[in-house]
């Protein structure tokens, strides 16, 4: 089965069970016959940009699809009634074992995200992670499968997982490299 945005996949009116469910602004659903309407905003991901002291970043390798193999920075999805940051501290603690001693804002970058045949529009926070203490770091191997620190000056964009990642990595390397 082909992965369809989230408006694709409703005929029926779940308000009056009637098969008028039109499309309208790439975003929502709205019934002809009872006037429900149902838009699908993005949800949001926050993830960090975690250098070490040799100005080495903290690259995670994803353990399953979308995307497996590629690599990525420790983030995720925020939870329903989560703030960004309580998000982003939440998922690097998951993912790494890593306390960020403090973290800045870097940038939002709109992403399309298959999961189950649906493809959700999301968007991703990014922000400069920063951590005193490796020492702690272990991944969580059902959503990691590596990782490494690397000089993003020689990394492929291809090797990023996502669009929106890799427009940022790109967007930081010339920032903070100039290249």
């Amino acid at each position: 089965m082909k992965a369809r945005f989230l408006p694709e996949h409703f005929r029926f009116c779940p308000t009056c069970a009637a098969e008028a469910i039109i499309r309208f602004q790439d975003n929502g659903v709205r019934c002809e016959v009872c006037d429900f309407t149902l838009f699908f905003n993005p949800t949001s991901s926050a993830a960090a940009f975690i250098f070490d002291q040799d100005d080495k970043l903290l690259v995670v390798e994803r353990a399953r699809e979308p995307a497996k193999g590629k690599f990525g920075i420790p983030g995720g999805f925020v939870d329903f009634n989560e703030a960004a940051e309580t998000a982003l501290v939440r998922e690097v603690r998951e993912e790494t074992n890593l306390v960020l001693d403090k973290f800045e804002f870097y940038g939002s970058f709109p992403n399309q995200y298959p999961y189950k045949n649906v493809i959700y529009p999301v968007l991703d926070l990014y922000f400069l992670g920063f951590v005193s203490d490796f020492s702690n770091l272990s991944l969580e191997e059902s959503e990691i499968s590596g990782h490494q620190f690397v000089d993003i000056r020689k990394v492929p964009l291809s090797q990023w997982a996502f669009e929106p990642l890799r427009t940022a990595v790109a967007k930081l390397t010339k920032e903070r490299f100039g290249s």
